[in-house]
């Protein structure tokens, strides 16, 4: 059983992936700005390498060729 059986539905799976990314993207890099007392590295590491993983995996499904 396929999890992604359509073209409509790996478009749309990607999508979220994009969106996600930049959701948490923008509130790791973002969040701090607003409140600089609570600036953690950790947070912003972790957070920049879970968006980035999400870009990439949502750039592999992209590319990926259904059957």
């Amino acid at each position: 059983m396929r999890l992604i059986s359509t073209e409509k539905q790996k478009d749309s799976f990607a999508k979220f992936l994009y969106d996600i990314a930049k959701i948490i993207f923008a509130i790791v890099v973002i969040g701090p700005f607003a409140k600089p007392e609570s600036f953690n590295i950790f947070a912003l590491v972790t957070g920049s390498l879970i968006a980035v993983v999400l870009f990439i995996i949502a750039q592999l499904i992209e590319k990926k060729e259904l059957k």
